[in-house]
């Protein structure tokens, strides 16, 4: 976990970083340090699924080798680079970025037996909720008080120790043996209807997510109480490590599906606040759910996934959050530029209630007619996802 953690502070950090290189470093506007970050994340969404395949296929030491070299070169380079170069390689960078999150989630199903599994998915969740506090932060301190160029590059040196002590502990990934030898998996084999339902649920809580973020930025900033943006995201930071502890207590968690909607319904009313300290308060509720809707999502994939395919399928799984970033993002900013926070709240919590009830009902009516063949698809129940079985 001490290992993912370090791995997950720059990977969730590496935006605000290369938005303040392109700006402090490269006098060009924020738009232009936007495009760079933009191009990290389009790379980092194509190239989980894709290392994912690797882990299965090759194992982690093989993988990993190549990417710490990649990440080297990257970080060590491209704050020599032109604009134009930067952007390119970017993209490669993000391509080639350690798959901190998609490790890790594998590392857990092999080494927790499935009873404890939901816990320790989100003790995961909780150190993911540390990392969004403390990675971004971390960089904009060091940019700050030293200057971008010594933010670059300690984001790549913390990546190339992360990357290193992976190396030395080569947790076990249990996709990675058996697939080595073995025939391809087929994309049919894993990404059933029901694996679409689940990773549903992880594209909502990220619309979610991010929707906050920016809507709840976005609002202070309007009414002129910006200053108070570090106490409202460290509000919700803390809810959601407490809603990790709660939900992984738990001996019978709720519906995956429950908690998706959840998440997204208790968004709407946050809209309401007009003050920095009624936008701490109607926070909570909301950012509760995070880390158990994260949790959940990614126990539902695991389970679900045919061991030989469980590293592509958690790859996956981690580009569907960056999808509902790329979604949730411009939907809050979009609304909230041209009808209020109020109506931004409400369009994001609608959508991603909105998609949690549909995967529902798709995967209640796939349950009914035992359309999914796999062995995942048949044993896993998602309506009471990550309750012992």
């Amino acid at each position: 976990m001490a290992v993912a953690l370090l791995a997950k502070m720059p990977g969730l950090g590496i935006s605000s970083v290369l938005i303040l290189h392109v700006v402090g470093n490269m006098d060009r506007g924020f738009g232009a340090g936007s495009l760079v970050a933009a191009f990290w994340t389009a790379g980092a969404g194509l190239g989980a699924p894709l290392q994912g395949r690797g882990l299965d296929r090759y194992g982690l030491r093989k993988v990993f080798g190549l990417l710490v070299i990649a990440q080297s070169l990257f970080w060590g380079m491209a704050h020599f680079l032109p604009f134009p170069a930067l952007v390119a390689t970017a993209f490669i960078g993000g391509l080639t970025t350690l798959p901190a999150f998609t490790v890790i989630r594998l590392a857990l199903a092999n080494m927790v037996t499935e009873e404890n599994r939901h816990t320790a998915y989100a003790v995961e969740a909780i150190t993911t909720d540390v990392a969004y506090m403390a990675g971004p932060s971390f960089g904009i301190l060091l940019a700050s008080l030293a200057s971008p160029t010594v933010a670059f590059l300690a984001m790549g040196a913390m990546l190339f120790a992360a990357g290193g002590a992976y190396l030395l502990l080569d947790p076990p990934l249990k996709a990675a043996r058996p697939a080595a030898d073995g025939p391809k998996p087929r994309l049919r084999s894993w990404l059933t209807a029901r694996m679409m339902c689940a990773l549903s649920i992880t594209l909502a809580t990220s619309i979610a997510v991010i929707g906050f973020e920016v809507a709840a930025i976005g609002t202070l900033q309007k009414s002129g109480q910006l200053q108070w943006s570090w106490l409202l995201l460290v509000a919700a930071g803390l809810a959601s490590v407490a809603g990790g502890f709660l939900y992984g207590g738990m001996r019978r968690p709720p519906s995956v599906f429950a908690i998706g909607a959840l998440l997204g319904v208790f968004c709407i009313p946050i809209g309401l606040a007009t003050e920095w300290y009624w936008l701490c308060v109607l926070a909570v509720p909301a950012n509760l759910l995070v880390a158990p809707a994260l949790s959940a999502s990614a126990g539902a994939v695991s389970r679900l996934a045919p061991d030989d395919s469980k590293g592509v399928a958690m790859g996956t799984y981690a580009s569907a959050i960056l999808v509902g970033n790329v979604i949730g993002s411009p939907l809050a900013g979009t609304v909230l530029d041209h009808g209020g926070p109020a109506a931004s709240f409400a369009a994001f919590g609608t959508t991603a209630a909105l998609i949690a009830g549909l995967a529902y009902l798709c995967d209640l009516r796939l349950r009914g007619k035992g359309s999914d063949n796999t062995p995942g698809a048949r044993s896993e129940q998602l309506e009471s996802s990550g309750a012992p079985q």
